[in-house]
């Protein structure tokens, strides 16, 4: 069984900080370059100097890491950052309004959980990981001892009893923290530190099953850290901090839910017959044009997102935007028995029906010839978020394809997890993220004697 573990929260003293959207940052794997230098001039104790602090000398005594242990140090001395007297965990609700104008709440609750090996309980992960961004979070961890963004889990529970239990807590009372984030999403922390209320939490979540939607790096981050740490500690008893990590649950079921889709650039093939690609795809896929002219593409890529996402209700379909070509395309899988001719049992069944999975297998390795080495390493493969990140990716650069998809359905997610597989990168977008600087877990003040709870 997973285990939660309620603990004492450390979060910036909002007296001596003031404005807290001045030290709260998106999580460190969206933040470029420019805004890393934004958030940094913010304010001098933005969490950005924590998270994805900049590299210095960029020796053994100067670097990232370096820097995030000495600002941590300094401002757990100076009392910019305190810790809760109380063991809790975190009511975090967000609000937010979707591209189709409708205003949502998303809810959630923060507290430590066991952590524990993939397969050998119930914290199961949804896609593949890289192995640059765990060997830089360990860095991270080993330099500071923290947990400074919490992972964000999903579990089923179609009562939203926890739900509820939460929002009784929160009518009661006001947040804690209450603060806009830098794309105007509300989002408000409470404090729970009733034992009963704990206690009732812990007993709904029995059993549950959980399911990592994002932070895969930093959860298996957590694991090798716990392995590293055990290793050197003759005394192991499993209650140590490091056993823990902080994360976020959040109820599948619940209508503030929303995934978006992450779409694909291809750049850098060695060729690139954008024809020869169509001609390819013209066996497996049905390919509709949508032509456009410098006066009509912006009406055009309306009608095109809109036919894609339409199409995708009742079958895989891909969109595909290529240099040099007055048009995007619309490819949809033309039996639902395609993948079953192509790769036979090579792909579990689950994965068939993917877009995702047909993009990667069929399309990129089968018919462009990225080999999977090579699209783990993001070789020749970038990710954007945005439909307009996609149709502006062609901007002189060496991008040669641009592929669109729809957003992958919750369902699918739990299925996959379920059946023990993995997803491609980048296979999902969980919206909003969570905001980084709320909350955050200081292991040297969690230690045995925290109120635990079985889940």
């Amino acid at each position: 069984m997973a285990e939660i573990k309620a603990f004492k929260g450390l979060i910036y003293d909002s007296e001596k900080i003031g404005d807290l959207h001045s030290v709260m940052a998106p999580p460190y794997d969206v933040i470029s370059a420019k805004f890393q230098d934004e958030l940094y001039d913010r304010h001098p104790n933005n969490v950005i100097r924590l998270i994805l602090a900049k590299t210095g000398a960029d020796t053994d005594d100067d670097n990232r890491y370096t820097h995030a242990a000495a600002d941590l140090e300094e401002w757990l001395e100076n009392g910019v950052l305190k810790t809760d007297g109380k063991d809790a965990i975190y009511y975090y609700t967000q609000t937010y309004t979707t591209r189709e104008g409708a205003v949502l709440t998303r809810k959630g609750f923060m507290s430590l959980v066991r952590v524990e090996e993939f397969g050998e309980g119930r914290i199961h992960a949804h896609e593949q990981t890289l192995s640059g961004p765990k060997a830089d979070r360990l860095k991270l961890m080993n330099a500071c001892k923290a947990n400074f963004s919490s992972i964000f889990s999903l579990y089923t529970e179609p009562e939203m009893t926890i739900n509820g239990l939460l929002d009784k807590v929160a009518a009661a009372s006001e947040p804690m923290i209450d603060v806009l984030d830098d794309a105007g999403i509300a989002n408000r922390v409470w404090r729970v530190d009733d034992p009963a209320v704990i206690d009732a939490v812990a007993e709904v979540m029995a059993k549950k099953t959980l399911f990592i939607a994002d932070g895969h790096h930093r959860y298996e981050t957590s694991m090798n850290y716990k392995s590293q740490m055990t290793e050197a500690n003759p005394s192991h008893t499993g209650d140590e901090p490091y056993n823990y990590v902080m994360m976020y649950f959040s109820n599948m079921d619940d209508e503030g839910m929303t995934i978006g889709p992450t779409h694909r650039v291809v750049h850098s093939l060695a060729e690139a017959d954008a024809d020869a690609l169509l001609t390819e795809c013209a066996k497996y896929f049905d390919v509709e044009e949508f032509a456009f002219t410098a006066d009509s593409s912006v009406e055009v890529r309306k009608s095109f997102v809109e036919a894609l996402k339409k199409s995708g209700e009742g079958s895989t379909s891909i969109g595909i935007s290529a240099t040099a070509k007055s048009a995007y395309y619309l490819l949809k899988l033309k039996t639902d028995e395609t993948m079953d001719s192509v790769f036979g049992d090579s792909i579990p069944e689950v994965f068939k029906s993917l877009d995702v999975t047909v993009l990667h297998a069929l399309i990129l390795n089968k018919i462009l010839g990225i080999t999977q080495e090579a699209q783990s390493k993001q070789t020749n493969i970038k990710y954007v978020k945005s439909y307009d990140e996609a149709f502006d990716a062609f901007d002189g650069t060496e991008n040669q394809f641009v592929f669109f998809l729809n957003a992958t359905l919750i369902e699918q997610v739990k299925s996959v997890a379920e059946a023990g597989h993995v997803m491609p990168q980048k296979s999902t977008f969980f919206y909003p993220k969570l905001l980084t600087g709320l909350v955050m877990n200081l292991h040297a003040f969690n230690a045995e004697g925290s109120k635990k709870a079985s889940v």
